[in-house]
């Protein structure tokens, strides 16, 4: 719901409760009014009959239409007051409500009782006169309201609009790309504009200033360890070289090249936030992933490991192939490193989720970290915990929903697409 539809559907909500308690006040009113006339008019009639009276003294009850004169045998003190009652209209043939005044007048040394009712406006017909004028009234401002929002949410609001649009088609990857906002007449969209424009070039500097130093610290990094590579295998290949110091250079060597592996791992995640990875295309995932299986099978093999694959034909997603092959290698990679020597290995390929079941040693972390940076299942195993962190990278890129699933010592991951 956009902002003027919620500010048009909350004024038409208060003017519902502004015109119900209205309506309330005004027939309250109304009908003070109303009652106020029917009074007067009623005192007025009482008047008239007085003089009637007056002039011709009645010896025996009178009655005419609405009115009734009844002589008294005592002597009373003048006295009136109204009340309501119920009288049979003539028309309608149903009881209705009318005014009555009952009234004492000593007229010629004699007391007479005068009973008047009328009716001038019925107090229904106030109310349904009242509620069918604010009904026909709410109906006009709710169609006015409900144009002018749709007008105005055309035109007011067209500038803003253009300006998302602009927005949404922004992208970091593309540096050179020119950001036209709409021009507008309206003051606060222009200062919209002028901030959102100052905003994407300081964005855009500031990415192209840490793509360049990580790209940088990036290839400098790689220098000095492939140096210090060199240097140890050349250490390694001389010949008085005890065991323990074999196992010291091998063990350092291994670990340049785990931050080798680190530095190109980070920087890939990196490039994957960015967005940098922007061919896409229709990959058989099918053809893929059975290409992968095949890289690994010899390390399948090598560790006895049981695999079980059923995988449909034409599975197609729309995707960078490098990302996706990534996917899928370190998916298989984190099965095979952690499973049990002859342990057991499922995949399984639908047209709407990729499945890979595998045994192995319970986890030692929380489920939830399990896809978070240098996370590892095995804290004393020799891994990065990068691996699933790039697939959690790689599936939050392509709205791909990353499932993980563990029973005793059977892990699942499901990748739904």
């Amino acid at each position: 719901m956009n902002l003027i539809v919620r500010i048009t559907v909350l004024f038409v909500l208060v003017s519902l409760v502004v015109f119900l308690i209205g309506g309330v006040i005004s027939y309250n009113i109304l009908l003070g009014e109303v009652n106020i006339e029917q009074e007067r008019f009623l005192s007025e009639r009482l008047d008239r009959m007085q003089i009637r009276l007056e002039r011709k003294p009645p010896d025996d009850t009178l009655k005419w239409t609405k009115m009734m004169v009844i002589p008294l045998d005592s002597f009373q003190q003048e006295r009136q007051s109204f009340s309501d009652t119920l009288v049979m209209h003539s028309q309608l043939e149903r009881l209705e409500p009318h005014l009555l005044l009952n009234a004492i007048r000593n007229i010629n040394g004699k007391s007479y009782e005068i009973s008047l009712y009328d009716i001038i406006v019925e107090a229904d017909d106030v109310r349904d006169g009242l509620i069918e004028s604010l009904v026909t009234m709410y109906l006009i401002l709710l169609a006015a309201v409900l144009i002018i929002g749709f007008l105005a949410s055309y035109y007011v609001l067209r500038p803003f609009n253009d300006t998302l649009a602009v927005i949404k088609s922004f992208s970091l990857t593309k540096p050179d790309q020119e950001l036209n906002f709409p021009n507008s007449r309206v003051v606060e969209f222009r200062r919209l504009n002028d901030f959102l424009m100052d905003m994407t070039n300081k964005v855009k500097s500031d990415y192209q200033s840490l793509k360049e130093f990580s790209e940088n610290a990036s290839h400098e990094i790689q220098t000095p360890i492939a140096i210090v590579q060199s240097k140890l295998e050349v250490l390694m290949d001389g010949d008085n070289l005890t065991e323990e110091q074999i196992q010291q250079l091998s063990f350092a060597q291994n670990t340049i090249k785990r931050l080798s592996h680190l530095g190109n791992a980070l920087s890939l995640i990196t490039k994957i936030d960015n967005r940098e990875f922007a061919d896409e295309a229709t990959i058989d995932l099918s053809v893929t992933l059975e290409q992968m299986l095949e890289e690994f099978k010899e390390l399948i093999e090598l560790k006895g490991i049981k695999k079980v694959e059923e995988v449909t034909q034409g599975v197609l997603v729309q995707a960078d192939r490098v990302l996706i092959e990534l996917l899928l290698t370190n998916l298989i990679n984190n099965a095979i490193r952690h499973n049990w020597e002859g342990g057991e290995l499922q995949i399984s390929l639908k047209s709407d989720q990729l499945k890979i079941v595998n045994t192995g040693p319970q986890l030692e972390i929380p489920t939830r970290e399990l896809f978070r940076r240098f996370k590892k299942s095995n804290q004393s195993a020799k891994s990065m915990g990068l691996g699933l962190a790039i697939v959690k990278k790689i599936c939050d890129l392509y709205d791909y929903e990353l499932c993980y699933e563990n029973l005793d010592e059977s892990h699942t991951i499901h990748v739904l697409f």
